[in-house]
């Protein structure tokens, strides 16, 4: 870690999201929140006071999509990021797993709206992808799938 992210109040946020694929194409949302606004992402977020990871994984996707009948197919990766906000320092770890819809939904019904930007709920082709219209662990996860060269 950086100097720059070095302070005195650091906090860990822990969370769980699913890279779900369905032939060349992976289930993206487009980001609004901090850390990283205006980006793809993977939907998911930050699991609960005493929440199990699947718990937390299945709420989540829940919450976001809507989607309730999905397979965890299989842990991918971890990804670990730090930023720097306003009055403190971010330790995030994103527990990547990688999911199965049994049909590839077109038509998504969130919870919460409140994380997802004006570009909604999209399938992206892999191919049109880069590292810098992805977040951080977005990218991770492409690259742990072997979708995307590391």
């Amino acid at each position: 870690m950086t100097n720059a992210l070095m302070k005195a109040d650091t906090r860990l946020l822990v969370s769980v999201v699913a890279l779900f694929v369905w032939d060349d194409q992976v289930l993206l949302l487009h980001q609004i929140t901090p850390p990283e606004p205006d980006l793809w992402d993977l939907p998911g977020g930050r699991l609960e006071v005493d929440e199990d990871l699947l718990t937390g994984l299945r709420r989540e996707i829940n919450e976001e999509l809507g989607l309730t009948m999905f397979q965890v197919e299989r842990l991918l990766t971890v990804a670990e990021n730090f930023y720097l906000e306003e009055d403190h320092s971010l330790h995030k770890l994103d527990i990547i797993y990688q999911c199965r819809v049994a049909a590839q939904p077109t038509q998504f019904t969130p919870i919460d709206l409140t994380e997802i930007g004006p570009q909604g709920i999209q399938w992206h082709a892999v191919n049109t992808l880069t590292a810098d219209l992805c977040t951080r662990r977005t990218w991770a996860a492409l690259q742990a799938a072997q979708l995307v060269e590391t």
